[in-house]
């Protein structure tokens, strides 16, 4: 737990929790301490107060809405979006409800929904301090990189000292291919606020970028240990591991970024090819599996899934893959690759067996470039995925619902 002023917190909680020995049923002491504990983020000293509250009060907004906020910062973000959807269709208007369901379908990668409300809240001039940030997170997300540059840029001129908005900025100029307005967004940011995440995965991708994998890492790492949910830092360390020959230890790293971005196709896709360069073909397999249950447009998984086919020697099953492969991604990197083995298959089987076997070496790619570029392709140029959503959704917690 930390509280810029911590002491006074801890006084604040005891007061109340003693005028509720005397007063156990007061709503308006129960909901003033469940406000302190979800602004703080203490979700278990939160839950009993508020599992009172709704015993009390089964059908207040306000109470319905902090049990919401609850949900979410215990992670059962489904849940959280029930009780807020619930609540905004009987007519519950409130910003604070509006936001923190936003939050809840960004949380969800349900983005277009989240840049709708988001974007009417700014129409508003809602008075939600982490709104901005909100709106900028649900732009990158939502791919409109141009619109959320110039949204943010405009902000950080206006808001100089908000290193969060900077952080933010660092990480959109890097994905629009700025390394240098990244690079020094992100320092500028790390000036201000040496734990900013957002400028410390920026750092360490464009660092990645410029060819410096130790130092890259050493960025990521920093990172992981602020937040270790943070999925992209876990994607970057994986990427410079890899580039530095521990397929072993980059691989643990690509389980580590899908388990915190199930969603993010490039890092499952990395790691099933990573998988197959190990010989792993069983975990191959599941891993593209579980990457066309989440989206099945994707060519790039069904390339992988050929090449795997392939080397099984299921090779109409391989032929059938491809193609689609390539249908739904001319360009990419699997289908092109499962291509070639079926061409040399039909000339030479050994000869295909020969191209991935060279590929399972970290030799040349038959399609072009080596290992290293394989991976970034999957990791750079399939579903952009910012950061993690950081905002605090308890921030707009003590919000007087009317």
């Amino acid at each position: 737990m930390d509280h810029p002023t911590e002491s006074a917190w801890i006084q604040r909680v005891h007061r109340l929790q003693g005028y509720l020995a005397a007063d156990p049923d007061n709503i308006a002491l129960l909901g003033e301490l469940a406000d302190l504990y979800l602004h703080a983020g203490e979700p278990l000293q939160a839950r009993p107060v508020l599992e009172r509250m709704s015993a009390i009060r089964p059908d207040e907004a306000a109470t319905r809405y902090r049990m919401a906020t609850l949900l979410f910062q215990e992670r059962r973000f489904d849940e959280s979006l029930a009780l807020t959807a619930a609540l905004i269709e009987c007519g519950e208007s409130h910003p604070a409800v509006r936001y923190q369901h936003a939050l809840t379908l960004a949380q969800l990668d349900r983005f277009e929904e989240a840049e709708g409300v988001v974007a009417l809240l700014m129409e508003e001039g809602a008075a939600i301090p982490e709104l901005p940030h909100l709106y900028i997170r649900t732009l990158h997300h939502a791919g409109k990189v141009d619109e959320a540059i110039e949204y943010a840029g405009d902000y950080v001129r206006r808001s100089p000292g908000d290193t969060t908005a900077a952080g933010m900025l660092s990480m959109l100029f890097f994905d629009d291919d700025r390394l240098i307005d990244a690079t020094l967004m992100a320092e500028r940011a790390l000036s201000m606020a040496p734990n900013n995440l957002d400028a410390l995965v920026t750092l360490g991708f464009a660092t990645l970028a410029f060819g410096d994998a130790p130092k890259a890492g050493e960025y990521f790492c920093r990172a992981i240990a602020i937040n270790p949910r943070n999925g992209r830092a876990h994607l970057g360390l994986a990427l410079g591991t890899m580039l530095q020959g521990d397929l072993a230890e980059g691989r643990a790293s690509l389980e580590r970024a899908v388990a915190c971005m199930p969603r993010h196709l490039g890092s499952r896709n990395a790691l099933a090819w990573v998988q197959i360069l190990q010989g792993d073909f069983e975990a191959a397999q599941r891993t593209l599996e579980q990457s066309l249950a989440v989206d099945r447009r994707f060519g790039e998984t069904y390339g992988g899934l050929a090449v795997v086919a392939a080397r099984s020697s299921q090779w109409d099953r391989a032929q059938e893959l491809a193609d689609k492969a390539t249908r739904l991604q001319p360009d990419g990197f699997a289908g092109r690759f499962a291509k070639s083995l079926l061409l040399a298959q039909r000339g030479d089987p050994q000869q295909a067996n020969a191209l991935i076997d060279a590929m399972l070496k970290g030799m040349v790619m038959p399609t072009g470039g080596h290992l290293g570029d394989m991976v970034r392709r999957f990791t750079a140029n399939s579903v952009r995925h910012p950061a993690p959503l950081q905002g605090n959704a308890a921030a707009t917690a003590s919000y007087t619902l009317h």
